[in-house]
């Protein structure tokens, strides 16, 4: 006797989603140089179970671009790597990127593989401890501080992040 998964698809997705949120609060929440292991490893769960749901379930883009993310918060809660702007950043930028894969993959439809192609390879730099390149921080610089009202609006200037 076969089992068909599609029938707890919407579970996953209603779960990975919520834990989506879990990772964005945990990363906003995290305080850059001061590693907090219980809200390193709540991320880590997160970004953990959806990883496993999305390999569970053939989501093979899902569970790999995770598995990234799931990397790097692996090396920071084991204390092998500091907790940075950067990091945070991209990291945050990864949150989104698997919003949208989710939201293809629960619709049907095509992901933009480009803009994840491209966090990904960003995740990828920091775990190599590689710059994430002159022309990602040059795009950074020219854009103004804005308030943090998502991750998003996460890009400060020096002063900005100050107060």
């Amino acid at each position: 006797m076969s089992v068909d998964i599609s029938q707890f698809h919407q579970i996953f997705f209603e779960e990975s989603f919520e834990g989506l949120e879990v990772m964005e609060t945990g990363l906003l929440q995290l305080g850059v140089g001061e590693p907090d292991l219980e809200a390193i490893n709540t991320i880590f769960r997160a970004a953990h179970s959806i990883k496993g749901g999305g390999g569970t379930f053939g989501f093979t883009a899902i569970s790999e671009f995770t598995h990234v993310m799931e990397t790097l918060l692996d090396e920071m809660r084991a204390g092998k790597r500091l907790v940075t702007r950067e990091a945070v950043d991209v990291l945050l930028e990864g949150v989104d990127r698997l919003r949208g894969l989710l939201g293809s993959a629960r619709d049907g439809t095509a992901a933009d593989a480009e803009e994840s192609s491209a966090t990904s390879q960003r995740l990828e730099h920091l775990l190599k401890g590689e710059a994430i390149g002159a022309q990602d921080s040059a795009v950074t610089a020219t854009v103004p501080a804005l308030a943090p009202v998502g991750w998003c609006c996460l890009l400060y200037t020096s002063d900005a992040a100050d107060e």
